[in-house]
């Protein structure tokens, strides 16, 4: 039941498992074991996913359905949102294979340094 909970909140807060994984400090494997059920986190790590994603103990357990803590932080963070980064997010979002996330995060990346310098040269030359 962890696992499934865990993944349902960092799909909510639309992290990645590396993001997840780097905010935990566990492995990446770790994650996606968790994920599918086939590992249980040990209590330290019970208690991180908890306080990262400021959930009880129970919800994360199985044993209460209350998310509204959960939500209400997705909520804030969603309402701070520009619209810009909200249609960001969006374009991203319409990649579902993780893999092709990372590609497109660091070619993303690279364009946005490449664009950066160019209106850099252009201001200072």
């Amino acid at each position: 039941m962890i696992g499934t909970r865990l993944k349902e909140l960092r799909k909510d807060m639309n992290l990645t498992q590396i993001e997840l994984s780097q905010a935990l400090s566990i492995s990446r494997s770790s994650l996606s074991l968790y994920e599918i059920n086939k590992r249980e986190p040990d209590c330290e790590t019970v208690n991180k996913i908890a306080d990262f994603f400021d959930v009880s103990l129970d919800y994360l357990c199985g044993r209460s359905i209350d998310t509204c803590i959960a939500k209400n932080r997705v909520m804030t963070i969603s309402a701070s949102l520009t619209e810009k980064e909200k249609r960001l997010l969006a374009i991203f979002d319409k990649i579902k294979d993780e893999t092709l996330q990372d590609k497109a995060i660091m070619k993303l990346e690279g364009y946005v340094d490449g664009l950066i310098e160019m209106k850099d040269g252009e201001e200072t030359g």
